[in-house]
């Protein structure tokens, strides 16, 4: 082999090319031929989002400088180079913004979620008006029609429950109105009001309705344990005083009556579920209009 074959061929001569010599002559041949390389290789859409998350992480983690945060109009133009559109950078810039400033649902008790099912209601709608306004006229809502009183209130967000005045409960009690005041029923509503980008609002109603499942849970554990206790007493006894006997009838009541009653509590609590979320959606429908 002559020299100008070896720079063209990149072997030397007199030397066995290995498995790796092999593969590392293809790689050169399929860039040259203008196969995929890095710069060449196409990534999916779907795999952006972790892309980017990961090279923030990795930047974070080694304390570059403006790794923390960066402007608005950075954003945006980091979302053009990979093909987004300005318009939609700033909408999602809106709704992480609005959605940050929501309130965070409370770490419930796994057990009793597990069991019963969530013990809180949420709904969460972009609704087109001031958010100050919007507030308010859910507020009113709130404290005319379902009868509740403000626990606390500030700009965007306030909480409330049934409220304590004897009138208020007076009404509810005699219920001329015919109408239900399911959420007085309850612990407490939690609402809140972003603004999204100007002339729409993020609003996000939370209801806890813990009280009433746990009440139900209660119920059914309750009357359980009663049946289980009858059943030990009268088989015990019939059997002499047995107490195994007593244990083994205990069980045989006790397992499938839990069974039918926490079906019937998980059923029961996603009933209440929905209307509670119908409720709330109505909140936001007259709001709306």
């Amino acid at each position: 082999m002559t020299p100008l074959e070896t720079a063209r061929d990149g072997r030397t001569p007199g030397r066995t090319e290995g498995p790796a010599d092999v593969e590392s002559l293809n790689v050169r041949r399929r860039a040259h031929d203008g196969g995929e390389t890095p710069a060449r290789r196409r990534i999916p859409a779907e795999d952006l989002e972790p892309i980017v998350r990961r090279a923030a992480e990795l930047q974070n983690r080694r304390g570059s400088p403006g790794a923390q945060s960066l402007t608005e109009a950075e954003v945006i133009e980091i979302g053009r180079q990979v093909g987004l559109e300005p318009d939609y950078v700033r909408r999602a810039i809106a709704e992480v913004h609005a959605e940050s400033l929501s309130p965070q649902p409370p770490t419930g008790n796994l057990l009793l979620d597990m069991l019963a099912g969530a013990g809180r209601v949420e709904i969460r709608r972009v609704v087109a008006g001031d958010p100050a306004l919007i507030q308010q006229q859910i507020e009113v809502q709130l404290r005319d029609r379902e009868k509740l009183g403000s626990l606390r209130r500030r700009l965007g967000r306030s909480v409330w429950e049934a409220s304590s005045g004897t009138f208020a409960r007076l009404e509810r009690f005699l219920n001329f109105s015919g109408r239900e005041y399911a959420l007085a029923e309850i612990r407490q509503v939690d609402l809140s009001v972003a603004e999204l980008e100007p002339g729409w609002s993020l609003v996000t109603i939370a209801a806890d309705i813990g009280n009433k499942r746990d009440g139900a849970l209660y119920g059914v554990t309750g009357g359980v344990a009663a049946a289980g206790i009858v059943a030990f007493l009268i088989a015990a006894e019939s059997a002499g005083g047995s107490i195994v006997v007593g244990i083994a009838c205990a069980l045989l009541v006790g397992l499938p009556g839990a069974a039918v009653g926490l079906s019937w509590l998980r059923w029961n609590l996603a009933r209440r579920r929905e209307r509670i979320g119908l409720l709330l959606e109505g909140l936001v429908d007259r709001a709306e209009q």
